[in-house]
């Protein structure tokens, strides 16, 4: 049966009808209430336990941002909503607009007295959830290692907040990826091999190459999955992921992680300059991600993640940052930017730095940096001379440069950057950044080309030495730095066939061959076919003599990939890839073809 239903419109809306609603609970409800005050009173019910988990989500998110009653929100000229600001804030809400902005910082709503208060410390029932701060490493190798880095390593870049991992790793309530991450980068510092142990290994020490590997594979798959951490540490954790290669696929990764850690940056408004940083935390951030993307722009070739013209935060001033050696990373890191600008693909012939390049004393003595740490200045000095290295873009493979000051500062840089580092015992002390291995890998690039372009036998000779001093550096490295491994392995090959070569003769490119045919290259392109056959030098009966001391084909190959590399290495705008090549078991002896 169905009944019709009137609906009444009320011209006094005081005299409707209402539900008449009881101000007390009815007797049963009572009674429920009596009886629950037994031994079950202390189990949550679903709901509790599930508001209970919700507070303990939104705790952690909230864990790393500041207050809302203290954070703004960036709202740019290109979103519509800028449009409408005017008619839907209040005074109350106080914007930040300047005619040089590209939009406004809208200050948040004052939380009305009916909404409900967030507590301001986590539940407890989130803090006994995680008794552990790490299930791979033990806490007595997290106290070592943290140490390790916040002495060797956070200066040079102090992307952590150094009190707050104190506290929160004291409390417990630190997450696991962030120890994991600083345990991972500190581990490859010669102070830390006493202290690499996993809790699967008891107390035996694991080589570094196993210790890394593990933490690796943990930060992998917990940042795959979706996670309750914040912004500003995801930021961190891959910003400082970063600066570690794992396996073939290593640089791929540490681009990947730099990209993630801009791109969270960049939807929190990082790179603009914002009301609320009295203390500049964000804006030392922002530019330890900006030095990390232009690291990651020269070892991985890759391009800059954020342009510098869509930066609206305002340098760091000398001692603004709280830490002087990252004034001198910065300072060095801001130079490389303006060389960066050499290998990008342009027509411009300019293929060099020649006059007012800043020199390494220079920026010390301006940063009043002298009273660091000798190690630490030392690491410096060896990011700087890599900075130097680059200086000079090699143009083509197959002709030696032109001895401008900028090539002339690469080869200085090149052989003083050997030098520091053939002393096994000053290698090993450098703080553990990836650019000591690029600057290897550079150094030995510098010297090959000399090698093999080099017309003087006592110039040779020289490249020759230092080559082999290079090769010995980065089989040390290889040692923690799996991103050494495949430099290493050929450039040790290519040793072993040096030391078995009748004459360095045979090794030099016949320029006189090439000049008219570089004219017709196009940047690298075609330029690898044109190593392949030893120089023949002019004279009487020098064919005969190249024909019986010619090595098999198989070995000018071997040559003639290292010039790929070594170009490679020289020329950023080529990223630095081994896929290129043939397959090869770099670990096996290798023995020179029969001449």
């Amino acid at each position: 049966m169905m009944g019709d239903l009137t609906f009444v419109s009320y011209q006094d809306m005081s005299n409707r009808s209402r539900r008449t609603r009881s101000r007390k609970a009815c007797s049963e409800c009572r009674r429920k209430k009596r009886q629950g005050n037994g031994p079950e009173q202390d189990q949550p019910s679903p709901q509790q336990r599930e508001e209970s988990e919700e507070q303990s989500i939104q705790g952690s998110l909230r864990s790393d941002v500041p207050d809302s009653s203290q954070t703004t929100r960036f709202i740019s000229d290109l979103n519509p909503e800028a449009r409408l600001l005017d008619k839907t804030t209040t005074p109350n809400d106080a914007q930040e607009v300047a005619p040089m902005e590209i939009g406004v910082w809208v200050q948040p709503r004052r939380r009305s007295k009916c909404a409900p208060v967030t507590p301001s410390s986590p539940p407890k029932r989130c803090r006994r959830s995680h008794p552990l701060v790490s299930n791979i490493v033990p806490p007595e190798t997290i106290k070592a290692l943290s140490d390790i880095y916040f002495a060797n390593l956070h200066p040079i870049i102090p992307l952590l907040d150094q009190e707050e991992y104190w506290q929160q790793l004291g409390q417990g309530t630190i997450p696991a990826p962030l120890v994991h991450v600083v345990c991972l980068l500190a581990a490859k510092d010669n102070a830390a091999t006493q202290h690499l142990k996993l809790l699967l290994s008891k107390d035996a020490i694991v080589p570094v190459h196993e210790f890394c590997s593990h933490l690796h594979a943990s930060l992998s798959a917990g940042l795959s999955r979706r996670t309750t951490l914040g912004k500003l540490t995801l930021i961190r954790i891959f910003g400082l992921l970063s600066l570690h290669q794992e396996g073939s696929e290593g640089m791929d990764e540490s681009s990947n992680y730099i990209a993630q850690a801009m791109h969270s940056a960049q939807s929190l408004s990082l790179h603009l300059s914002r009301p609320n940083d009295a203390d500049n935390e964000l804006k030392r951030t922002f530019w330890c991600l900006w030095t990390l993307d232009r690291l990651n722009a020269v070892m991985n070739s890759r391009p800059c993640i954020m342009a510098d013209i869509d930066i609206g935060v305002p340098d760091l001033t000398p001692g603004e940052s709280g830490f002087v050696a990252f004034d001198v990373c910065f300072r060095i890191t801001k130079t490389l930017n303006k060389i960066i600008f050499l290998y990008r693909p342009r027509k411009d012939p300019v293929s060099g730095w020649d006059t007012d390049f800043p020199g390494f004393e220079q920026v010390m003595d301006e940063l009043h940096a002298w009273q660091l740490p000798s190690l630490t200045i030392a690491t410096l000095h060896i990011f700087y001379l890599a900075t130097a290295i680059l200086s000079h873009r090699l143009k083509t493979i197959t002709t030696l440069p032109s001895p401008t000051p900028a090539r002339l500062r690469q080869q200085l840089s090149a052989i003083q950057a050997i030098r520091y580092m053939q002393d096994v015992n000053r290698l090993n002390a450098l703080h553990p950044l990836p650019v000591i291995v690029y600057t290897a890998s550079l150094a030995l690039s510098v010297s090959y080309q000399q090698l093999r372009y080099s017309r003087l036998s006592s110039e040779q000779e020289d490249a020759r030495n230092d080559f082999n001093s290079g090769c010995n550096i980065l089989q040390e490295l290889r040692r923690k730095w799996a991103s050494a491994d495949a430099m290493a392995s050929l450039s040790h090959r290519i040793s072993i066939v040096l030391d078995q070569l009748p004459s360095l003769d045979v090794l030099r490119i016949n320029r006189s061959s090439t000049v008219e045919r570089d004219n017709t290259l196009t940047g690298g392109q075609g330029a690898a076919e044109e190593v392949h056959s030893p120089s023949l030098a002019d004279g009487p009966g020098r064919v005969s003599d190249v024909q019986a001391t010619q090595p098999h084909l198989e070995t000018m190959d071997l040559f003639s990939g290292m010039d790929d590399v070594s170009w490679m290495y020289l020329d950023a705008e080529n990223p630095v890839s081994f896929d290129m090549f043939p397959p090869l078991n770099f670990d096996m002896p290798y023995t020179m073809s029969p001449l």
